[in-house]
Formats: structure tokens, sequence, C-alpha cells
């Protein structure tokens, strides 16, 4: 047997990272990656190559979760799931994975040989909650809905940002091939690069002296769509932790005024170094509710853009922990048209908002902006494809709609508002 066949031995560290990782993830509804990256800070001696597997395990069940589910039974431990992938990875060593899993691998293998397979449902075999695979069936047609979900049960590239204030994207791509890493431009934004895998990319000169940031070329076409410029008032209404704030901040050339507004201080506050960092100066933040600043801002905002909080369902690729929590798209839809409504009367007449989400439900899309138009007349939809102006996304509506299945993006949604009255 050649070192490239032989079977990958699997640890009793190795299993017990995953094992607590998966449980945290599976039972207590935690992000997959922070939970990843906090168990490897608490154990450091876990090298590349293990936490390299202990990744690719839990994701894999993960990615797999409805039909593992299914096999093991609503009350099965995350030891069986675990140990229902692993049975099914050809490299894996089976007495490898004896020594580690115990009573989890008889238990899965029971589980699997007593399961019929022909009893799954599309929705299961394509790791999709039954409703939103009715509702991918209604809004695209089952033969869409098949390729959607089965782009977004793949790893997602590793898109970048090339921040203009400090480097142009041929200088990146070059700083980050002089790191032994290979990035080739993003084909619909200007200010992408891709990279194949994951990369140490705090390692690198690009990273240190702030030219580029992580964010998937999705997000970075809802932030062109606002078209933010030099000199204007601009607001990001939703803005988390800030990704989209340094993209119109670039895009702004560090002149004007930018406002950072979220609920949550916490998200707020990891701005700063990051602005710093992008060499940015005009970003200002703001913890809402905060009536007294809403109102002496009211109508005077060139733009806004409103990244709203959504069901994720886009983001499946980088979070497929997400299929698992509850999905309420009616209660989702009225957050949104509160929060929509809200940043409206921020925006300035003539000024233009871009509502967003990483959606790929009409409930929280389309629907949600048809209702904020028939409720509000003095504004009106404008078409994403005349601001954008990149013929090789097809744009077949004024929205601006990325899939991953036809653009290798997040799965996004974006309206460009102008407010006419």
């Amino acid at each position: 047997m050649t070192a490239a066949t032989e079977p990958r031995r699997l640890r009793a560290p190795q299993w017990r990272a995953a094992l607590a990782v998966l449980d945290a993830v599976w039972r207590e509804q935690r992000n997959a990656d922070a939970s990843l990256q906090a168990w490897f800070r608490e154990h450091r001696e876990m090298g590349g190559r293990d936490r390299a597997l202990v990744g690719a395990l839990v994701y894999g069940v993960l990615r797999d979760a409805m039909r593992l589910q299914r096999m093991a039974g609503d009350e099965a431990s995350a030891a069986t799931l675990l140990a229902l992938h692993a049975l099914e990875l050809p490299d894996l060593s089976a007495e490898a994975l004896r020594a580690v899993a115990g009573a989890a691998l008889d238990d899965a293998i029971a589980r699997r040989d007593g399961f019929d397979a022909q009893t799954l449902t599309e929705a299961e075999r394509g790791n999709v909650p039954a409703p939103a695979w009715e509702a991918w069936c209604a809004q695209y047609g089952a033969a869409a809905a098949r390729q959607l979900a089965l782009a977004l049960n793949r790893e997602a590239p590793v898109d970048l940002r090339v921040n203009t204030l400090k480097a142009t994207r041929a200088q990146a791509q070059a700083a980050l091939a002089e790191a032994g890493m290979v990035a080739q431009p993003t084909p619909y934004a200007a200010t992408g690069l891709r990279l194949a895998r994951r990369a140490a990319l705090q390692n690198t000169r690009a990273w240190r002296e702030g030219w580029i940031e992580p964010q998937d070329e999705g997000s970075q076409l809802l932030g062109a769509l606002l078209g933010a410029g030099g000199g204007e008032r601009v607001v990001d209404f939703c803005a988390g932790a800030g990704g989209k704030t340094l993209a119109l901040g670039a895009a702004m050339g560090d002149r004007g005024e930018l406002w950072a507004l979220d609920v949550s201080a916490a998200r707020l506050s990891r701005l700063a170094p990051r602005a710093a960092r992008a060499g940015l100066t005009i970003v200002r933040t703001r913890t809402l509710p905060d009536d007294d600043w809403s109102a002496r801002q009211a109508g005077r905002c060139d733009a806004l853009l409103v990244d709203a909080p959504c069901s994720g369902s886009g983001t499946w690729r980088r979070n497929p922990e997400l299929r698992l929590r509850p999905l309420d798209l009616p209660a989702l839809a009225r957050e949104q048209g509160a929060i929509l409504a809200a940043a409206a009367r921020l925006v300035r007449p003539g000024g233009r908002l871009v509502y967003g989400t990483c959606s790929v439900f009409a409930a929280e899309n389309e629907a949600v902006v048809e209702a904020f138009l028939r409720e509000n007349p003095d504004f009106s939809l404008e078409a994403a494809a005349d601001t954008l102006a990149v013929p090789a996304l097809h744009l077949d509506s004024p929205y601006l709609r990325l899939l991953p299945h036809l653009h290798d993006t997040d799965g996004f949604f974006a309206a460009r508002l102008r407010r006419v009255g």
C-alpha cells in the first residue's frame, strides 16, 4: 500500500475534539466555526493536520445532517452521528475508528444496516429542511431546487476584498503570491480575489498592511450596489462587525461621513481595530435603538445600506449548522419590514437605499420590498443592472439575485430604492 492510499489514522484527541464541537453545534445551536476555533485555542497541542481532520469531520456531518439524522433517529447522540459519517469515509482506518468510537460505532453500524435509503425524502437527500425544500420548489422549481441544494452542500471558496485605499487588486494578488497563495480575480466584483482553499492570511504582508479583508464576492456586490461616494453621508444600518462598512469606506475614499449602526455594542466594538488597519478615519458607530440620533439624522442621509437579519440560508455553504435551526419566515419578514421602514426615515429626498439579505427565500426578499413599496410611495425601485453594469451577471429583473449554483457566490438578494419625494 502506498503512502497516497494508506488510510488516515483517527486518534482519540481528534475524535474527542470533533465530538465536543459537534455536540455544541447540534445540541446547543452554536456556530460551527467559532466552536472549532474556541476548541483549538484551548488545545494548542493540536497541529495543523489535527485541526484539518477535526474540521472535516464536523463539517462532513453538518453537510449531511438530514440524511444522517434520519438514519440515526431523532434522539441519537452526537457520537452516533459522527460514527455514521466516519463509517462512509473511504480513507479512514476502520481499526482506528473502532478504537476511538467504541460502542458508538456498534450503534452506528446497527442503524446503518437497518436503514432503508429508499425511504429518504428528496429534501433529506439534499440536506434541506422540509419547509425550506417546499419553498424552494415553489419559488425555483424542483430541478433548480436540486441544483441549489447541491451547491449549498459544497465547501465555499475563500473570497477576499481588496482595500483600494491601500492597494490595487494586482498588488494584493502579487503580495499573496509571494506568500505562496494563488489568488484569482473574482468574475463579478472589481475588488475581489478568490483562493481555492483556506489559508493563514494573518501571516501575509497583504493582511498585516490592511490590503485585504475576507468577504464573499456576493457581499462585495451588495455594497457596490449602493454606490457610496466620497463626501456623502452614508449609513450601514445593520453593520454587525463592520465588513460592509469597511467596503463602503474604501468606496468613499475615506471622505465624508460613514455611520455603522447595530443593536449589538459588542459586535460594533470589533470594528474600530479593523477600520484602523484599513486606514479608515471617517467611521462612526452608534448602538441602536437611539431615538435622539435617529431624529437628528432623519431625512439627511445620502445613501443607506440595510443588510437585514435573515435566515442566513444563502450562507449554508459556510454555515451548514444554520439549516438545523427552526425556520420562521413570517416572523423574519415582519422584523425585516420593520427594520427597512425605520432605516428609510433617514434617507433624504433623492437619496438611495439598498435592502439586502443573505437569504434565498422570496419571503425575506422580494415580498419584503414589495410590501415596503406599497406602503411608501415616495420610494421607487431602480434596476440593479444599471448601477452594477456587470453583463456577466445576466440580471433578468430589477433585483440583484445571486445563487451559488449559478454564480459561485453565497446566496444574496438586494434591491436598490430611491426616495423620490
